[in-house]
């Protein structure tokens, strides 16, 4: 009989264990919340307003003054466009010319070294007066911004020829005297510089790649006087005057 008493007195105690368990756990969830919510409310506080003060006082107190952080320049400005430059010239000294990106420099070569930094003004226009080697000139254009970026190399082949062209005829020579009809029509062969401009009195004849020409001259009766002009590419000339006398 005791026994039965002391068993219900037990069933009757579990239902007030049991709520008691509950609301500690429904109090210690409310607790682990606000945790949690003041803590992550702390750390956002603490990055984005308190953290960058104290960045802000450390760099002043080094000196620094006040840090803001730039995006980093890494686009290659434009290759500099150059205006036309004769492939060959008889001149030492050429003008440059031509556009870049605004405040950038131009680096210049010639035949592989760098010889000039040429700075773009705020119109995006340069100019350089360079002085070449004699023979050809492999120059190269490129362009250079303040953080170190570069363009790709734009390359021009410029010829420095100060010598006049050479000039052989093989079947004329001054005093020549020239008989039979069949030869008043007569031939003329030679050679020169490749691709030079030729004249005989006014007259333009053809020059081939290898320096060779051939035409033919219609001769008067007596004398004739005949005057070769050479111009080569860079503006060189070479100047002969014959005279050949024309008998039937």
């Amino acid at each position: 009989m005791f026994y039965r008493i002391f068993m219900k007195r037990q069933k009757a105690r579990r239902p007030v264990s049991s709520r008691l368990a509950r609301s500690q756990g429904k109090k210690i969830a409310r607790q682990s919340a606000g945790m949690i919510f003041f803590s992550i409310t702390g750390l956002l506080v603490f990055l984005f307003i308190l953290m960058p003060r104290i960045i802000d006082i450390f760099f002043r107190f080094l000196g620094t003054g006040d840090i803001s952080f730039k995006e980093v320049d890494t686009v290659a400005p434009q290759i500099p466009i150059v205006f036309p430059i004769p492939e060959s010239t008889q001149e030492s000294s050429i003008s440059i010319e031509g556009y870049g990106e605004a405040a950038s420099l131009v680096v210049i070569i010639n035949n592989g070294e760098s010889i000039e930094e040429v700075v773009v003004d705020d119109e995006g226009s340069f100019q350089y007066d360079l002085v070449l080697e004699e023979g050809e000139n492999k120059l190269g254009f490129y362009g250079k911004d303040e953080t170190e970026n570069e363009s790709d190399v734009k390359e021009i082949y410029v010829n420095l020829d100060t010598e006049a062209p050479s000039l052989e005829l093989e079947n004329i020579t001054d005093g020549q005297e020239i008989l039979s009809k069949e030869n008043q029509n007569y031939s003329i062969q030679g050679s020169t510089e490749a691709y030079s401009k030729l004249h005989i009195n006014d007259r333009s004849v053809y020059v081939n790649s290898e320096g060779s020409f051939k035409s033919s001259y219609y001769l008067k009766e007596g004398d004739n006087t005949l005057k070769f002009i050479v111009e080569d590419k860079a503006g060189n000339i070479t100047e002969q005057e014959f005279t050949v006398r024309f008998r039937y």
